[in-house]
């Protein structure tokens, strides 16, 4: 029975291709050798057995005597793990997670070690893809001046801080990071719990827009236009959010300011009474109606509005299409 299972075992570690599989003896000679490790390393039985496994390293990790220190450290603590770059037969190198441990007799007699070896060179291009990707776009988000561009964690303190942020709310990021968002509100909009409600629709939608006021670490305010990202892992749990602001002070200022110019305007002109001052859509209705119109025409606002305007002409001028002529002419 034991002989079977020894049969067995050594048919499934050859049988083995994706992982390189051998036992090296105490000194780190190779002992045996699965399909996985001649398909990952290069060699073929006959060319590594008994040659030292220290050839998969690089002259470098062998004048540090990295792999010495690695069978040292199995033996001693009963477990080496490591990721590196490991060489093949050809010299080309590959990405390797290598796991060594320990084999003893029952009398505890170190008798050799177990060796396996992973190429993840395409794991570990991914992961420096994704870390460059990463990188880059942190240099981005730092080098933003004009949006302040922060992260929240699930219970909405600050994560970290752009120079956008800190030229438009005033706080460095070491007076900010891990202080509550809060603080960028009016103390009523704290009272009204406006920013914990901002934070639960992000967490209910996904994604919360608004503009309002908001406060500089001065006290100054700013009239800002807010945007809250919900952000989550694969799985759905909520990491926590995305937060961008833009100072649109100046763009308010200017809508304040054509308000202001629509509504003196319009006082103006409803203030007229000398003139029949109106607005006519692209086809000849009136769309308003100031006091000079009534007093000129007498009809009254909700009388007229939305009328066409030939009502202003003779039966005669209709018949002969005079309105439409003067609409053309304008």
């Amino acid at each position: 029975m034991d002989n079977n299972s020894d049969v067995l075992y050594r048919m499934l570690v050859q049988s083995v291709i994706d992982y390189a599989i051998t036992m090296l003896k105490p000194e780190g000679a190779v002992a045996s050798w699965n399909q996985g490790a001649e398909r990952t390393i290069g060699y073929a039985p006959d060319e590594i057995i008994g040659r030292s496994f220290a050839l998969f390293y690089s002259e470098e990790d062998r004048r540090r005597a990295l792999p010495q220190r690695g069978l040292d450290i199995a033996a001693t603590a009963g477990h080496y793990e490591t990721e590196g770059w490991r060489y093949r037969k050809d010299g080309s190198a590959f990405w390797a997670h290598e796991v060594i441990n320990p084999m003893r007799s029952d009398t505890g007699l170190l008798v050799g070690f177990a060796h396996i070896i992973h190429d993840c060179t395409q794991q570990q291009e991914q992961q420096r893809k994704e870390r460059e990707q990463e990188a880059r776009f942190r240099l981005l988000v730092e080098g933003v001046t004009d949006y302040a561009i922060y992260m929240l964690d699930h219970d909405g303190n600050v994560v970290n801080w752009n120079a956008g942020a800190q030229r438009a709310k005033g706080y460095v990021a070491e007076e900010i990071v891990g202080q509550h968002f809060s603080r960028f509100y009016s103390a009523q909009d704290r009272l009204n719990h406006l920013p914990a409600q901002n934070l639960q629709t992000a967490w209910r939608t996904g994604r919360f827009e608004d503009e309002g006021w908001r406060y500089r670490k001065d006290g100054s305010a700013f009239w800002a236009h807010v945007v809250i990202d919900a952000i989550r892992d694969d799985q759905g749990k909520l990491i926590g959010y995305a937060k961008i602001t833009r100072d649109c002070s100046e763009q308010q200022r200017i809508r304040n300011l054509q308000r202001e110019h629509e509504q003196r305007f319009r006082l103006l002109v409803e203030g007229v009474t000398d003139y029949a001052i109106y607005m006519l859509d692209i086809e000849g209705r009136v769309v308003n109606w100031n006091a000079g119109a009534q007093r000129a025409k007498g009809y009254k606002t909700d009388e007229i509005v939305g009328q066409h305007f030939s009502l202003f002409y003779s039966a005669q001028e209709r018949l002969n299409r005079t309105p439409e002529a003067n609409l053309g002419i304008a």
